[in-house]
């Protein structure tokens, strides 16, 4: 695990989760790992990302940006 801290600045090159650029991202809180994953629900992709602290700033910056956070996994649109 890197001990590197990320901004928000620093993570602008995923603002495509966000800003309206391309629908269907998401965030899913599933039962193994205590950060959420980060899913398209319209392509079903999930976006990997490997350092563990970019993840958990990623989805923290995705959520204060308004994308929905999901308990359940979604259904195929």
């Amino acid at each position: 695990m890197s001990s590197a801290r990320h901004t928000a600045g620093d993570l602008e090159e995923y603002a495509y989760l966000w800003d309206g650029s391309e629908t269907g991202w998401i965030l899913y809180w599933g039962k193994i790992v205590d950060i959420p994953t980060i899913f398209n629900r319209i392509t079903r992709e999930i976006l990997l990302v490997e350092d563990e602290d970019e993840w958990r700033a990623l989805a923290e910056v995705t959520r204060s940006r308004g994308v929905s956070v999901l308990d359940g996994f979604p259904p195929e649109e």
